[in-house]
């Protein structure tokens, strides 16, 4: 049964989160998406691991969402609510992680650190035009819903858009980025083929400006990028040969059906976030 269902198995899904953990761990992409129904009960009722920081980015990006749903609907928020809902957010997520065991000090940490983060986002010069309407024409998206990219399902939605004048902005936020970024054009692209899917949005390339809001050293960092044709089409080519390269690696794990056979990553300061690390072979080495 097992060795059926691999076998028709096939992984059509991208997402900016699937090609950083590819890239970095094959046996951490492959114990996160390679689901076996037969495993299902046992890996539900396993334990993980979870980082601080990934606590800290879920609090603090569930935090952000809800500030910009009431500006949306004209609401300012002082610090003292902001500090508020930091604290109510950690302390949801830490009830649904109850074999996480933190200290309080680190939990008044993991809440300043997102205070902060959102206070310094907030100052970026889009976000500061939002706040002061200075951008009127704007909403927000959660990236739960999956484009259609011929037999591909990319979860590709910007989080933020707005209009201003002709042209559209479709902007992503990311709250923990990586120091090399090498294909952060590409991957900022993505977001056209999901405004192709959206009907109040145009068609065209040339009418949107993309954005990339980065968190990295302490700093938000913010990359903009004018697309074109030619910088659509890599995007697309960088999508195939993605998924294609998922789809390798699972008939690699089909063959083996071990998943420490797997590539590691080759630095083991990924490992300090990874939620499978226990028993992994590489900290036997």
């Amino acid at each position: 049964m097992f060795v059926k269902l691999l076998m028709n198995r096939y992984l059509p899904e991208w997402s900016l989160t699937r090609r950083k953990i590819f890239t970095n761990c094959a046996r951490r992409f492959a114990k996160q998406y390679f689901f076996v129904q037969k495993t299902k009960k046992h890996q539900s009722n396993k334990k993980r691991f979870v980082a601080y920081s990934d606590l800290m980015i879920k609090s603090t990006r569930t935090v952000l969402f809800e500030l910009l749903t009431d500006l949306h609907n004209g609401t300012i928020w002082t610090d003292k609510v902001l500090i508020s809902k930091m604290r109510f957010a950690v302390n949801v997520d830490l009830l649904s992680n109850r074999q996480l065991k933190i200290p309080i000090k680190r939990k008044n940490q993991i809440i300043i650190h997102g205070y902060k983060q959102i206070k310094r986002l907030m100052k970026q010069k889009i976000l500061r035009k939002i706040a002061d309407n200075s951008i009127s024409e704007w909403s927000f998206y959660n990236r739960i819903k999956s484009t259609k990219f011929g037999h591909l399902d990319v979860y590709c939605s910007p989080d933020i858009v707005y209009r201003s004048g002709s042209m559209w902005h479709l902007v992503r936020l990311n709250f923990q980025s990586e120091k090399n970024q090498p294909f952060l054009d590409l991957e900022l692209a993505t977001m056209l083929l999901w405004s192709k899917g959206n009907q109040y949005l145009p068609n065209l390339a040339d009418k949107f400006v993309i954005h990339g809001i980065s968190y990295s050293r302490g700093k938000w960092i913010h990359k903009k990028v004018i697309p074109n044709q030619q910088l659509l089409q890599e995007t697309k080519q960088l999508l195939e040969k993605d998924v294609h390269n998922f789809n390798l690696l699972f008939q690699q794990f089909y063959r083996s059906n071990d998943y420490d056979s797997l590539p590691l990553t080759k630095s083991k300061l990924y490992c300090k976030r990874c939620p499978y690390k226990l028993k992994c072979p590489i900290n036997s080495e």
